[in-house]
């Protein structure tokens, strides 16, 4: 894959060919994984979309390696990521590009 991408100071947006994207709350709060269960992320990883079956996940997360990982290095992803105290952040929707079905006019 050939794309650049621009992101914010604090890298929490991203922009490129595939529009903009904002890094998600991995926190156990609502606003995060909140609603998540250990099939649901291992899920989403194997299948590279948002709850294992919505749009697609898009950079900055690095799907394609994610997915490469074993179930029991999923299984440990998820049990830290269980541990870091919640933090409650409403990350903004992803937007596609201009032009794309559902992007910006």
């Amino acid at each position: 894959m050939n794309w650049m991408a621009a992101a914010s100071a604090t890298m929490t947006a991203w922009a490129g060919p595939w529009g903009i994207s904002y890094t998600a709350n991995l926190t156990p709060d609502s606003t995060g994984l909140g609603i998540w269960t250990e099939q649901l992320f291992m899920q989403a990883m194997r299948s590279g979309k948002h709850l294992g079956v919505g749009r697609p996940i898009m950079p900055p997360m690095p799907i394609e390696e994610m997915g490469k990982l074993s179930d029991q290095e999923l299984k440990d992803v998820w049990a830290f990521l269980r541990t870091i105290p919640p933090v409650h952040n409403q990350v903004p929707e992803y937007l596609p590009p201009t032009g794309a079905p559902g992007g910006q006019h």
